[in-house]
């Protein structure tokens, strides 16, 4: 029941981990998981819990209903006197 779910979520997760020009380990590091729970969780083998769900919309600046449903927002990523991160991570 949640094979394709969890597919269509981390299809979403890599695609917007791509965009930001992260890597795994810049993103698994940034949401408190080891590399290898974000790989798994990005080939649809794990379901994210909703903390982690929202801690990779943060990262990632996009909006829950886009890892969802692949439909949703991206944010801009804020830059400033923090460097790339402009503070936010």
């Amino acid at each position: 029941m949640y094979a394709k779910l969890s597919q269509r979520i981390g299809t979403q997760v890599r695609a917007a981990r791509h965009r930001a020009g992260l890597s795994q380990a810049q993103v698994a590091e940034a949401i408190h998981v080891p590399t290898l729970v974000l790989s798994r969780l990005e080939r649809g083998r794990l379901l994210p819990s909703l903390p982690t769900l929202v801690d990779l919309c943060g990262v990632l600046r996009v909006s829950v209903d886009l890892l969802l449903s692949g439909e949703g927002r991206r944010f801009p990523r804020p830059r400033g006197p923090a460097g790339r991160w402009g503070g936010a991570v």
